[in-house]
């Protein structure tokens, strides 16, 4: 029995440390990336687009590909270079809101590597935080 709660503890601290590491590491990634790139989706209701605007502090990006989920066409680009600004046609906000329509980036950088960036639209005067993973 007491062998039983010896290896019950010593997996749970094991499940813990791995939960820990890994929340640490994200903290981590998002705080080494938020000061270098900038990405924002507002939706401009009067012009009917959706205006997606990326650029890199370093200004050493070398790549960027773009992808809008959710829509029913799928929507791709790719831009060279370290920073742009693309308009994107939009009737409205869907139905079940942005969140359903994220525009996700991967980003190639000679220092950092590829890295990804995903966001959501928003309507104009709100703000949606950016999510960074390191690939």
């Amino acid at each position: 029995m007491p062998k039983k709660k010896v290896i019950l503890a010593s997996i749970t601290t094991i499940l813990v440390l791995g939960i820990g590491i890994s929340i640490s590491q994200s903290i981590m990634t998002q705080q080494k990336y938020e000061n270098v790139f900038y990405l924002d989706a507002t939706f401009h209701q009067s012009q009917k687009q959706v205006e997606i605007k990326f650029s890199d502090n370093t200004s050493q990006t070398t790549g960027v590909v773009l992808e809008i989920l959710g829509m029913e066409t799928s929507f791709q680009r790719t831009f060279n270079g370290n920073s742009f600004t693309l308009m994107v046609p939009f009737d409205g906000e869907p139905q079940y809101g942005w969140k359903v329509v994220p525009i996700t980036l991967v980003v190639s950088h000679p220092e950092f590597g590829k890295v990804g960036l995903k966001t959501d639209i928003h309507s104009e005067g709100q703000s949606s935080k950016v999510i960074f993973t390191q690939l």
